[in-house]
């Protein structure tokens, strides 16, 4: 297994990989409707390479020869509230295919990211974490980081709540 920055080119599998592992992931407790409008919305080639081309954008791959097995999308623009005049990034995405959990893939891809966030001169890495995805939350809290807050997170019309975790890095 590769993990590496992620490229232009890497948009048609970065797609499918969004669209595959995040109905993996929340298809159960959504509506039809919502996932929908979020895949539409989110997951699209357009979207994927405009996210790629963005500079505040920077995605992070895992691949085992052609296939893609996970992803993080760090975001360098975003504020969150408690973390004004923080030079802070953050893990706006990190999804590991489904055949794949367990193999600590997404413990490699936080490692490869915190190292990279440090090279580029951030000092605190944060996410949002849907406030009942009980795993997520021991996972992160295992890799150090502390909940800080929380905001809206609206998936189709469906208004929700994340909680906010950061680690200082």
């Amino acid at each position: 297994m590769l993990i590496r920055l992620a490229a232009t080119a890497d948009a048609p599998r970065l797609r499918e990989l969004s669209e595959t592992t995040f109905r993996d992931t929340y298809t159960e407790y959504n509506t039809p409707e919502n996932m929908e409008k979020h895949v539409a919305k989110n997951f699209t080639i357009e979207q994927i390479e405009k996210e790629l081309k963005d500079p505040a954008n920077q995605y992070v791959v895992c691949e085992d020869g052609d296939t893609l097995t996970a992803f993080v999308k760090l975001v360098s623009n975003h504020a969150a509230k408690g973390l004004e005049g923080e030079n802070d990034i953050e893990i706006e995405r990190i999804y590991v295919r489904k055949a794949l959990h367990g193999q600590q893939l997404g413990r490699k891809l936080i490692d490869f990211c915190t190292d990279w966030a440090k090279e580029n001169g951030f000092s605190v890495i944060w996410l949002g974490v849907w406030e009942h995805n009980h795993n997520a939350m021991r996972f992160y809290e295992k890799m150090g980081y502390e909940r800080f807050g929380e905001h809206s997170f609206v998936l189709g019309d469906d208004n929700q709540t994340d909680y906010l975790m950061k680690k200082y890095i």
